[in-house]
């Protein structure tokens, strides 16, 4: 039997896989769909998922957030995300507190954002994601920014029988840092008395 099988050699003597030395750091070896070796970035995908409803009169353009009680599925909080100040209803403090779905645990960036909507017939609406970067002890003005881009919810048909899927285009603001609220609004945008169902898969991937 030879005497240099790999399984008899000793550590100083093996190499590392194919590929090792032009892989990325934080990358594993896998064999992929095309049954070929690849190497892959070692990242930890979240999936979050965020619905609710929401039925007014409210005005075009009125924003609403989910409410801050046991009904977390009842988005009747009307909110401004333009005037997010301490000292009125939309104070920093409550807007990172209330309205949150997620405090990012490290930098990441949001791949996909899938939503699934129905409600009034006509009824036009805004799904918007936004991120509040906290400041340790201090509840001053919340400067939120906008993530990807708004997602148009239209129900052009025939009421709650009406189902639709719809993706968030991943352009714009993706990017998210350590200690980030993630906070999700939604924007009225026809007028009369309308009612609007949802729920959705927020896709986020972490830097580690």
């Amino acid at each position: 039997m030879a005497s240099n099988e790999h399984s008899t050699l000793a550590e100083s003597q093996l190499h590392n896989p194919k590929g090792f030395s032009t892989a990325s750091n934080n990358s594993y070896l896998t064999k992929n769909s095309a049954g070929n070796l690849q190497w892959q970035d070692n990242r930890t995908y979240t999936y979050l998922s965020i619905g609710g409803f929401h039925s007014s009169s409210g005005s075009v353009g009125d924003y609403y957030a989910k409410q801050f009680s046991a009904d977390f599925h009842n988005w009747n909080q009307t909110v401004d995300p333009q005037d997010a100040t301490n000292g009125t209803v939309n104070s920093g403090r409550k807007w990172a507190s209330m309205y949150s779905e997620l405090v990012c645990p490290v930098g990441g960036s949001i791949t996909n954002w899938k939503i699934m909507h129905s409600g009034s017939a006509s009824a036009d609406w805004d799904l918007e994601l936004y991120k509040l970067s906290i400041t340790d002890g201090v509840g001053t003005n919340a400067d939120l920014t906008l993530l990807g881009e708004k997602c148009d919810l239209t129900n052009n048909a025939s009421g709650s029988a009406f189902v639709e899927i719809v993706d968030m285009t991943v352009t714009g603001t993706l990017t998210v840092e350590a200690n980030d609220v993630i906070i999700c609004l939604l924007r009225k945008q026809t007028a009369g008395s309308k009612s609007i169902f949802w729920n959705s898969t927020l896709t986020i991937v972490w830097d580690s």
